[in-house]
């Protein structure tokens, strides 16, 4: 386990699933997102636990995908010589004023944040 590679770990994640990579259901799950984001709505999903927010926005696309992704949380971190019982948080977010980043917390306490597809 290499602390220092959580932030790779969790931008690589976050980029792909923010990616044109992140296609299911015959459409891309970037073009929902932004849909909910247009409508001046916040975004977040837990990664840990699966939750989406908000609920009532969540299209079958999008929660296929998170399904998707969970399942392959696990594999992606150990690639990355990460373990996932080291985070005790671990989350998506796209506010309606800001840039969409992963966060993360790991079991000493520490605190990650890293931006993902976006230009300053």
């Amino acid at each position: 386990m290499r602390y220092k590679n959580i932030h790779s770990a969790i931008h690589n994640f976050g980029a792909s699933f923010t990616s044109l990579m992140n296609y299911f259901a015959n459409g891309y799950v970037i073009d929902d997102l932004e849909l909910i984001h247009r409508q001046q709505i916040d975004i977040d999903i837990g990664w840990l636990s699966g939750i989406f927010s908000p609920a009532e926005k969540a299209t079958e696309r999008i929660l296929i995908s998170i399904k998707s992704y969970r399942s392959g949380l696990e594999r992606h971190l150990f690639s990355e010589n990460v373990e996932l019982r080291s985070l005790v948080k671990l989350e998506f977010h796209w506010p309606v004023s800001g840039r969409k980043f992963m966060a993360a917390v790991d079991d000493r306490g520490k605190e990650y944040k890293i931006y993902v597809n976006e230009s300053k």
